[in-house]
């Protein structure tokens, strides 16, 4: 019942109530669910719900027609865009082949161009403006979604080593956008290839993409038991058990053959860190960097996009850090 198992995303049922009788609205993926606390409102169904509570494998939710949703989000869009696509596009770019797209396409690309200018495969555009009191950085990679994330990933921690103070980034499959505190003046600087390799692997070892590929690769292998007669362990348990056995391995045995085969399907199915070695050795030092006045028509839409990934860094302890300043100040108070 369990070797060899298809994996699938884990879902939970969604019911209007307090207990488990309560009228089924549908199922969310456990992943969404997990991140929801008491309070949250998403949109299931055509009607916005509060999430309420979770028991086992049921969200309890009350209805919220007041407040602005979440959008459930599902894992169908880890497949990146196909390498073959990310070239056709870039030729495109390159070619001018606009003649048969939509007007609004056109004004949007020709809008781009105007500002910064249009991504190319030869080098990479890296652009940063100011929007709304913070400073972003735009990396149009072209590498996949799965690659862009990682690629997020990877900044980001460069980012809090230097100390720029990141805030959260959000990928598509073509860029990543970083927003923080600090303006980033030299974007070359954080892509130096041997400091991006090395904080990977610090990264994939200690990160829940390694013990989420273990996970995968223990059920499949029969070492963890999803399914008994009568019973189906959660996603949540099956991860608790997984995790055991992981850190077990990581730390007792970790040329083990189960963790060889994680790690591989991490870095080919969850992070992709080929396509980001790919990109990095295409275009060398020939990074793009373009400093705008605002936000460009390629990256606007990158602002609207959901699963963006929070930092709790150094940039959270300072804007805290001033909060606590300017209360203090206003109730006369001495720091």
């Amino acid at each position: 019942m369990n070797a060899g198992t298809i994996q699938d995303t884990d879902t939970v049922k969604v019911r209007l109530g307090k207990n488990r009788a309560g009228k089924p609205l549908g199922e969310i993926e456990e992943s969404f669910a997990a991140t929801l606390a008491p309070g949250d409102t998403f949109l299931i169904g055509g009607q916005i719900v509060r999430f309420e509570s979770m028991r086992e494998l049921t969200v309890m939710v009350s209805r919220a027609a007041t407040k602005k949703p979440k959008i459930a989000t599902f894992m169908g869009t880890k497949f990146a865009t196909s390498t073959q696509l990310c070239d056709r596009i870039l030729t495109g770019f390159e070619t001018d082949a606009f003649a048969d797209l939509p007007d609004y396409t056109r004004h949007w690309l020709d809008q781009q161009r105007s500002l910064s200018r249009l991504p190319d495969r030869e080098s990479l555009l890296v652009e940063t403006f100011p929007h709304k009191d913070q400073n972003y950085l735009c990396v149009f990679g072209f590498a996949g979604r799965n690659a862009q994330q990682t690629l997020g990933l990877l900044l980001t921690n460069r980012m809090e080593t230097l100390g720029t103070a990141p805030m959260g980034f959000v990928a598509t499959d073509y860029a990543t956008l970083i927003w923080g505190l600090d303006k980033i003046d030299t974007p070359e600087d954080l892509f130096d290839k041997s400091a991006l390799q090395n904080g990977f692997e610090t990264w994939l070892s200690s990160n829940a993409v390694m013990k989420q590929a273990f996970r995968s690769v223990a059920t499949i292998a029969g070492l963890i038991e999803r399914n008994l007669l009568g019973l189906r362990k959660s996603g949540r348990q099956a991860s608790f058990s997984s995790d055991i056995l992981y850190d077990t391995l990581r730390k007792y045995d970790p040329d083990h053959l189960l963790m060889r085969i994680a790690q591989t399907e991490a870095l080919s199915g969850l992070v992709d860190y080929g396509r980001i070695n790919a990109m990095l050795e295409r275009v060398g030092d020939r990074i793009e960097h373009r400093h705008l006045p605002h936000v460009s028509p390629f990256a606007a839409p990158l602002l609207l996009e959901v699963g963006r990934i929070h930092i709790q860094g150094e940039g959270i302890e300072r804007i805290l850090d001033a909060e606590t300043k300017a209360l203090f100040q206003a109730a006369g108070l001495k720091e």
